[in-house]
C-alpha cells in the first residue's frame, strides 16, 4: 500500500517551513530508502562491450602496439641467449655506460673519466654520437651497480677500443676477462 499522506513539498513550502525552525536547529536529513540499483541491461550492455573491445584488440595488434610505440618491439628484444643483449641504445650516461632498451650496460675493461671532470664531459659527448645506433652485446655475467658487464660492438665495430683510440679512456686489464684488447 501507497501512503499518499505526504505530498512533495513545494519551493515554497520548503522555504516556509526552513523560516519556521528555531536558530541552530537543522532540518531532518531525508535519506534515499531504495539503494539505486544498476539495471542488469545495462551491465549487460558494458559487459558486451567489454568483450567485443577485448577481440577487437585481439584481432588488431598492430593498434596497440602503434599506441604503445615507446616500448621495444619484438624484432630488438633480448634474444633466447641471455648472454647476449641487442638493441637500439636508448641513453648514453657516461663514457663507459649505455643503456640498450632501457638496460644499463657497462663496458668491461673500459675505464673513462668521470663525468664531473671536464675531460669526462668531453667522452661524454663523444659516446653521445652512438645514442639511437644498433648495438649487440655479450655480457660477462657479472654486475655492478645494477648495470650488467659485458663487450658491445656496434654497427659491428668493437665500442670499446672505439673508445680507447678516440678519447682519453683507458684499458683496465684487471677486468679484461675474456682478454679482448
Amino acid at each position: 500500500m501507497i501512503d499518499n499522506s505526504k505530498k512533495p513539498r513545494s519551493l515554497w513550502q520548503k522555504n516556509k517551513y526552513l523560516k519556521g525552525l528555531k536558530v541552530g536547529h537543522r532540518p531532518k536529513r531525508v535519506y534515499r530508502k531504495k539503494p539505486r540499483n544498476i539495471s542488469s541491461n545495462r551491465i549487460l550492455f558494458l559487459f558486451s562491450l567489454a568483450v567485443l573491445g577485448g577481440f577487437w584488440l585481439y584481432e588488431n595488434p598492430e593498434y596497440i602496439t602503434s599506441k604503445l610505440s615507446w616500448l621495444p618491439s619484438s624484432d630488438t628484444q633480448t634474444q633466447q641467449n641471455k648472454n647476449i643483449l641487442e638493441g637500439k641504445i636508448t641513453h648514453v650516461r657516461d663514457g663507459d655506460t649505455f643503456e640498450v632498451l632501457g638496460k644499463a650496460v657497462r663496458i668491461s675493461a673500459l675505464d673513462c673519466p668521470e663525468n664531473s671532470t671536464s675531460e669526462g664531459k668531453r667522452v661524454t659527448k663523444f659516446a653521445k654520437r652512438f645514442q639511437g645506433q644498433y648495438a649487440v652485446c655479450a655480457l660477462t655475467g657479472a654486475t655492478t651497480y645494477d648495470r650488467v658487464v659485458g663487450y658491445c660492438k656496434i654497427n659491428g665495430i668493437d665500442f670499446g677500443k672505439t673508445m680507447m683510440d678516440n678519447t682519453s679512456c683507458k684499458l683496465w686489464k684487471k677486468y679484461d676477462v675474456w682478454n679482448r684488447y
